[in-house]
């Protein structure tokens, strides 16, 4: 049985749109045989976040179609994250890349708590809704892979329609 989940693909710094589009090809390929992205947003830049640095970050999202519960994903993404040096420390400090489970097409992905390791993602994110640079590009991925946003995670799109995020030109998708 296949899933569809929402990754939120962030990073922080010089290049950091390039780093998104890497990021993006490294979940493409890790998917090879066994699932494929199936919806992509432009990406977009936004405004330190959390006071822990200036630099901009890049944001952007993809819709995933994979066999695997949100655990599963949520390892394939932090080994990419360690492939482009992430260090998992302080919160809200820069990143070389950012990679998060923010969605899910499954009830059943959902698990209560990231307090552990032996427990998975909380699915949906449990700050997505209240976060611009993470909502606004979920959601019109999701619509590029023509899946049926509920209206209650449109409106919070919409909600954060008039904040500080620069929509990038394309790039390679």
């Amino acid at each position: 049985m296949s899933i569809v989940y929402g990754v939120g693909v962030g990073a922080s710094g010089a290049f950091a749109a390039r780093r998104v589009d890497d990021g993006i090809a490294c979940i493409a390929a890790r998917l090879v045989g066994v699932g494929r992205i199936v919806g992509r947003s432009r990406a977009y830049e936004n405004p330190a976040w959390g006071g822990v640095t200036r630099a901009p970050f890049v944001n952007a999202a993809v819709v995933v179609d994979v066999p695997w519960t949100a655990t599963a994903l949520l390892d394939e993404l932090f080994v990419i994250e360690r492939a482009f040096g992430r260090v998992r420390g302080q919160k809200n400090a820069a990143r070389t890349l950012d990679l998060d489970v923010l969605w899910s097409s499954s009830p059943s992905s959902s698990l209560l708590s990231t307090s552990s390791a032996l427990r998975g993602p909380t699915v949906p994110h449990p700050r997505l809704r209240d976060r611009a640079f993470a909502v606004r590009p979920l959601v019109e991925a999701l619509q590029a892979a023509g899946v049926v946003v509920d209206l209650s995670l449109q409106a919070s799109a919409w909600r954060h329609g008039l904040a500080p995020l620069t929509a990038l030109a394309a790039s390679s998708q």
